[in-house]
C-alpha cells in the first residue's frame, strides 16, 4: 500500500497493525496535510458482517461532534476492493501502555481522564451511539495544552458501536443479532456477558466504571486466567470494594465506582452526564506539578501543574541574565567610585 493513493491520500508508511486490518500514515495529496488510513486486511472485506462492522465505525463515529471522538474523514474502497477509513492522525499514546509504564495512577489524574472519557460518551450517547468495547486500548492520550492537565482523551475504534434510533440520518444495512456477544470480557457489562438482549448506554457506563477502578488500583474488578471466567464474574459476583485495595481514596469515588458497577441497567448510573457531574463532586486534591509523558515519536513531556501559576513559561536566554549581571556589577563599582571620591574632596563648611 505505501505509495499508493487512496481516495485523495498518498500513503506515506506504516505505523500500526492489528488481526484484521494496517493503520498507515497518510497524506492530502493537495493540501500535504497527515492522516491516518486504516485499510481492512483483503480477506475480511469479503466478509460482509466485518465489512458492515468496519463501516459502522466510520458512520458512527462521524455522526459524533466532540472533541474526545476521533474524527473520521472519509471511508470507502480502493481499488482492489479492499476497504478504508481517513481519520484524523494521533500522536500519543493508548491508555493501556500508559498504564503499562506508569502503574497505578494518582486519582486526580485518574478522575481527570474519566471526566474527559465520559464528556465524549455523553456526545456519543445523545447522538444515539452506544460504543460496547470500551477498554483501555480503545482510549488514547494526546498531547493538548487547551485541555485540562495538557492531556486530551481521544475514544477510538466504534467497528461493534450499536447505532440506536437511526442518529443523524446513519441507517445500518443490519443489525447484530441478539445472541452475539461482543466486547472484551474484563469490561462488559453483564448483560452483555449473558447475551440475547437490548444492549444501552447503561453498558459503556459500566465498562467506564471498571476503566476508573483499573486506573486507581492497577488491576480491573475481575481477573481471573479464562474469559469465561471472567464473564461469570462480571455476571454473579459482587464487585471489590475500592477500599479493599486503596484506603486513602475518598468514599464518593467508592460510591460512584460500586454504583457504575451495579449488575442491573436499572441500578447503575443513568447516564454519561450524571456520572460526569458526580464525578465531579469527589473531593479529590488538583492535579500535581509532575511530568508525564506520552510514549509518542515526539516525546516531548506535558506538564501537569497545580495551578494556573504553575504553567511552564517561556526560559529566558542565557546571555539575558548574564548581562543583567555584568551591567548590575558595573553600576555597583562606578557607585562604590564616585561615593569614595566625592568623600575625598568634602570639606564641611566651618
Amino acid at each position: 500500500m505505501i505509495g499508493r493513493v487512496v481516495g485523495k491520500y498518498k500513503i506515506r508508511d506504516q505505523i500500526g497493525e492489528g488481526g484484521m486490518g494496517v493503520v498507515y500514515r497518510a497524506e492530502h495529496v493537495m493540501l500535504g496535510s497527515a492522516v491516518a488510513v486504516k485499510v481492512l486486511l483483503p480477506q475480511f472485506t469479503k466478509d460482509p458482517g466485518v465489512l458492515e462492522r468496519f463501516f459502522t465505525e466510520a458512520k458512527a463515529a462521524s455522526a459524533i461532534q466532540h472533541a474526545g471522538i476521533t474524527a473520521v474523514f472519509d471511508f470507502g474502497r480502493v481499488a482492489d476492493d479492499q476497504a478504508y477509513i481517513v481519520m484524523e492522525l494521533l500522536r500519543g499514546e493508548d491508555l493501556t501502555s500508559f498504564l503499562r509504564r506508569q502503574g497505578k495512577l494518582d486519582p486526580s489524574l485518574a478522575a481527570e481522564i474519566v471526566a474527559q472519557l465520559l464528556a465524549a460518551l455523553n456526545a456519543a450517547h445523545v447522538a444515539g451511539v452506544v460504543h460496547r468495547d470500551l477498554k483501555p486500548d480503545n482510549i488514547f492520550l494526546v498531547r493538548d495544552t487547551g485541555a485540562p492537565g495538557g492531556i486530551r482523551v481521544k475514544v477510538l475504534d466504534f467497528g461493534i458501536a450499536k447505532l440506536v434510533g437511526n442518529p443523524q440520518g446513519v441507517k445500518p444495512k443490519t443489525t447484530t443479532k441478539s445472541d452475539t456477544i461482543l466486547g472484551t470480557p474484563s469490561y462488559m457489562a453483564p448483560e452483555q456477558c449473558r447475551g440475547g438482549v437490548e444492549i444501552d448506554a447503561r453498558a459503556d457506563l459500566y465498562a467506564v466504571g471498571c476503566i476508573l477502578f483499573e486506573l486507581v488500583t492497577g488491576r480491573p474488578p475481575f481477573v481471573a486466567e479464562g474469559q469465561g471466567e471472567i464473564m461469570a464474574m462480571h455476571i454473579y459476583e459482587a464487585p471489590p470494594r475500592l477500599s479493599q485495595f486503596e484506603r486513602s481514596l475518598p468514599p464518593e469515588l467508592e460510591a460512584l465506582i460500586s454504583k457504575m458497577l451495579a449488575k442491573s441497567p436499572d441500578d447503575r448510573t443513568p447516564s454519561a452526564a450524571w456520572a460526569l457531574a458526580a464525578l465531579e463532586r469527589v473531593p479529590l486534591p488538583p492535579l500535581g506539578a509532575g511530568e508525564i509523558r506520552l510514549a509518542a515519536r515526539d516525546e516531548t513531556p506535558i506538564a501537569v501543574p497545580a495551578d494556573p501559576a504553575q504553567f511552564p513559561r517561556e526560559k529566558l536566554p542565557l546571555w539575558i541574565p548574564i548581562a543583567v549581571i555584568v551591567v548590575a556589577l558595573a553600576i555597583a563599582a562606578l557607585a562604590i567610585y564616585l561615593i569614595g571620591g566625592s568623600g575625598d574632596e568634602f570639606t564641611p563648611t566651618p
